[in-house]
């Protein structure tokens, strides 16, 4: 889940412009979002002219919180977000890569400049299982950051084959690193499977 889009304005560079309202982001990801192969490129109107969300430096550089929740230490987090980054990279016509920067104590959501991907405690979140924060700046299209937070009010595993009554943290990091990577849903509607098998 997209969470939020804040935008950070060149000529005010101490000010991000917090848009907060779901409504607005998924108009965002409908308005301004192309075809990508079954997937929406994310984008920004700048002067009147749609510019796609993009990373200006490769590798994108991401931090994992040192927070844990019960069954996923930090480590485990980290091993599980960078199978799913791994993913990202293997497909062909991908031209995305991206490095593990190391252990943080800042948490996803903060305006650090650092893309961190860690635990929140969101209770009032109680279906939004994680979501990704993306700041860019609205003169170029730039992401400038983008911070993915799994709710700790769910239970995680990172078993290899699961575990009943857990949610695949990888699974939902894939997921989530779309985002993070500038693509919106897919064109094709929902493409996760449910637990029924269904989509």
């Amino acid at each position: 889940m997209i969470g939020e889009t804040r935008a950070r304005t060149p000529s005010l560079p101490n000010k991000a412009r917090r848009v907060a309202s779901l409504a607005l982001i998924f108009s965002l990801a409908t308005a301004y979002a192309t075809p990508a192969f079954g997937y929406l490129k994310f984008g920004v109107n700048i002067n009147g002219r749609r510019v796609t969300l993009k990373w200006n430096q490769m590798p994108v550089k991401y931090f994992i919180s040192e927070g844990s929740v019960p069954g996923v230490d930090a480590s485990q987090l980290q091993a599980a977000v960078g199978r799913a980054f791994g993913r990202w990279e293997a497909v062909p016509s991908a031209s995305i890569a991206y490095q593990f920067g190391g252990f943080t104590a800042a948490s996803p959501l903060d305006d650090d400049g650092m893309s961190t991907l860690g635990f929140l405690d969101r209770p009032e979140l109680d279906r939004v299982l994680a979501s990704t924060s993306l700041l860019v700046d609205d003169a170029s299209g730039v992401l400038i950051e983008a911070d993915i937070f799994f709710n700790s009010e769910f239970p995680w595993s990172v078993a290899s084959a699961g575990e009943a009554g857990k949610f695949d943290l990888e699974t939902i990091a894939l997921h989530e690193i779309g985002h993070l990577s500038g693509l919106g849903h897919s064109a094709l509607g929902e493409t996760e499977l449910i637990a029924s098998g269904g989509r």
